[in-house]
């Protein structure tokens, strides 16, 4: 038997004796079944136990260890299926774009709650493929759903080609126009989107911040809008999760047209137990991720998130087949916090804490920010830069270029330079010591887990030697 969508249903059908059956399965609303958008149960079969296994979903986290299967029972998808129903921005007949694999909880748990909203459309993608598929090969989308390091690609892509000497380049398809302006105009105008960011953050969080943010805002708007909105499929919003996003980086999309919202979940958690929402604005929303559904509780322990309810999944499955349980609650490993409004704020993991040698405790999260933000004021060369120190004499940090970029001397000599500034307003004890330009991509040198996240402990593993190189 083999299930194929419409794509392929003539091609399966043909096949012949090589198959017993050949089963259409559809996204076309007309060929859904006719089950009340209100009726979750319908996606499985009625006479289950509510702690019946529906899923097993193998992940391996940032550890960078084995990976866990995770055991997600029915009660659990029945809970996790009706809050995203519930939240204010998905309703029937949608446009939905899902680059992400289907083991990514995000994914598997919001896909399964939006087609049982009956959505006229759904793609299912390749992140690396995101870039061949504008708005002229998906048509019209209405919602798309991405991790946070992919938002930080295409900003830092976008401000590169602005500021490309097309005189030396070949000029891409659709910049034509874009090229035909002079390079110091180009670099005035990254300025401008800068500007733009920074009053979106400054307006999200209730701020004054000066009569010129709104007309930076439109400016930005109007002059790059639609090309970025149109490069995505033109979704009014997105769903970001996997990881903490960068503020500035959902400050461009929020420049540029496209509502940017947050949520927080494991797979431990069943997906999504909070995601903001459309109406929630301009009160220091930007940043967080929402209130906690209902059956879903949360406390903060020391500064470890620890969530409790109806989504904890049942456990974990051991190698040998027998199963670890939660009992309804999991210490998440995530540094976090509630403002004033509920809302959920995640600050990275906890386990990201360095230690050095001599007792000290720093995040690394603001230095790598700090890092690339001033590298984004002048080459935009950077995709990641990670902090690394934890158990030696001093801290140090682990470069990572953008792909297409080149190592070179002037460059080394440039990153060199980041750092000098970056030390010198800053007491001794907080600056860093020994660097490096890594020779491959984050990707490559193993530094991403399979959602996106840094798995930190697996480069400071392997540029441990920076150490001995300098003595220390």
């Amino acid at each position: 038997m083999v299930a194929a969508g419409d794509g392929f249903l003539r091609r399966a059908e043909g096949w012949g004796d090589e198959i017993e059956e050949t089963i259409n399965v559809s996204l076309d609303a007309e060929k859904l079944p006719a089950v009340p958008a209100g009726e979750g149960r319908g996606l499985f079969l009625e006479d289950l136990d509510d702690d019946h296994p529906v899923a097993w979903i193998f992940t391996s986290g940032t550890s960078g260890d084995m990976a866990k299967c995770t055991e997600i029972s029915l009660s659990n998808m029945d809970a996790a299926i009706e809050n995203i129903r519930n939240l204010d921005f998905l309703v029937e007949g949608m446009v939905a774009h899902c680059p992400l694999s289907a083991s990514h909880i995000f994914a598997f748990v919001v896909m399964t709650a939006f087609i049982s909203l009956k959505p006229r459309r759904v793609l299912l993608s390749d992140v690396q493929y995101l870039a061949r598929l504008p708005q002229k090969k998906t048509g019209k989308i209405d919602a798309i759903i991405l991790v946070p390091i992919v938002i930080s690609r295409m900003r830092s892509l976008f401000y590169e080609r602005l500021c490309a000497d097309f005189s030396v380049e070949k000029v891409p398809p659709g910049l034509e126009k874009l090229a035909r302006l002079p390079l110091g105009l180009r670099v005035f105008l990254k300025r401008l989107c800068r500007r733009a960011e920074e009053a979106v953050i400054a307006l999200e969080a209730g701020r004054l911040a000066g009569w010129l943010c709104l007309p930076l805002i439109l400016l930005a708007r109007i002059l790059f809008g639609r090309m970025v909105r149109q490069r995505m499929g033109s979704p009014s919003f997105m769903v970001l999760g996997g990881a903490r996003p960068n503020l500035q980086a959902m400050a461009f999309f929020e420049v540029m047209g496209i509502r940017v919202l947050q949520g927080w979940g494991m797979t431990e958690t069943t997906g999504p137990v909070c995601v903001s929402t459309l109406s929630d604005r301009r009160s220091g929303a930007l940043g967080t991720c929402g209130r906690l559904f209902p059956g879903t509780t949360a406390r903060i322990d020391g500064e470890e998130l620890v969530v409790e309810g109806t989504q904890i999944a049942k456990g974990y499955v051991e190698p040998d087949g027998t199963l670890a349980p939660f009992n309804g609650l999991q210490r998440t490993g995530d540094r976090a916090a509630f403002d004033h409004r509920g809302r959920l704020k995640v600050f990275g993991k906890v386990s990201d804490r360095i230690t050095t040698d001599n007792g000290l405790n720093y995040l690394p999260l603001p230095m790598e920010d700090d890092l690339k933000a001033a590298d984004l004021k002048k080459l935009n060369i950077l995709e990641e830069v990670v902090v690394i120190g934890d158990a030696r004499p001093r801290l140090g940090c682990v470069y990572f270029l953008r792909e297409g970029v080149q190592k070179t001397a002037a460059r080394e000599e440039y990153l060199g330079g980041l750092i000098r500034e970056f030390n010198a307003s800053r007491p001794v004890d907080q600056q860093l010591g020994p660097w490096t330009v890594s020779a491959r991509g984050l990707k490559e040198s193993g530094g991403l887990g399979p959602s996106g996240k840094l798995v930190r402990r697996r480069i400071e593993e392997q540029y441990g030697v920076l150490y001995a190189d300098a003595g220390d």
